[in-house]
């Protein structure tokens, strides 16, 4: 046997390493409004409503918007990064169970998660294009976020497949800064930073370019965004 087959056959023997695991939901915390109505289901503080849900995953095939995941195998659910960081421990074709709460009736779930797609490479242009829109997001002095031009920045993104434009022209960008995501929606009069940095929770910047107002961004916010990159959810 040549050492061309022993190779070959010591890596058959190697095991394969599984694709990182892919739900597709968007969830944020339940509304303390609905809480309270269905206090009997959802404890004080816990509690995700689904608020999108990406075409062809398992998440769209199984839940629908208004759905309120209470709990993940087992575990509470308070925040979205709870769901995120149960999904991120599995691989795909791992089950995931979930209990919520459904037009006010419980119900429990098993889904079988798929393989997350691997990243696109960015080419040269459409780095710029995303530094680009990044830059316009940080805001400086008294300057305002010009709305329009960061609309036209995701638009020539989402034609490159690099955001996610629906059907309500609304277009969606996702970026990582280590394991902290940043969205950003534009609409066309509003945009919305959501961060899940723990230093900066919940950050939001909204412009609303008919009244010409708007926040500073956090600095840490600026920090995650300049250094963070496109992923696709």
């Amino acid at each position: 046997m040549n050492s061309h087959t022993l190779i070959a056959a010591a890596l058959m023997l190697l095991p394969v390493q599984a694709a990182p695991a892919l739900l597709g939901v968007r969830a944020e915390p339940t509304a303390p409004a609905v809480q309270q109505v269905f206090a009997r289901h959802i404890p004080a503080g816990t509690g995700l409503t689904v608020h999108r849900l990406t075409p062809g995953t398992p998440a769209a095939e199984h839940l629908r918007p208004g759905d309120v995941l209470l709990l993940a195998d087992g575990t509470t659910l308070h925040t979205p990064q709870d769901l995120a960081d149960i999904v991120a421990h599995k691989q795909a074709g791992d089950s995931l169970n979930l209990r919520l709460l459904r037009n006010g009736a419980p119900l429990e779930l098993s889904l079988t998660l798929s393989a997350r797609p691997e990243q696109p490479t960015l080419s040269a242009e459409q780095q710029i294009s995303l530094n680009r829109l990044l830059l316009l997001l940080v805001p400086m002095g008294n300057s305002v976020v010009d709305v329009p031009a960061v609309r036209r920045q995701l638009l020539e993104l989402s034609a490159n497949g690099l955001a996610q434009k629906d059907e309500y022209a609304t277009c969606t960008l996702y970026l990582r800064h280590e394991q902290y995501m940043i969205t950003i929606t534009s609409t066309e009069r509003s945009l919305t930073i959501i961060s899940t940095h723990p230093e900066v929770p919940d950050a939001r910047l909204r412009a609303d370019y008919y009244r010409r107002d708007t926040e500073r961004l956090p600095e840490k916010l600026e920090q995650l965004l300049l250094n963070s990159e496109y992923y696709r959810p």
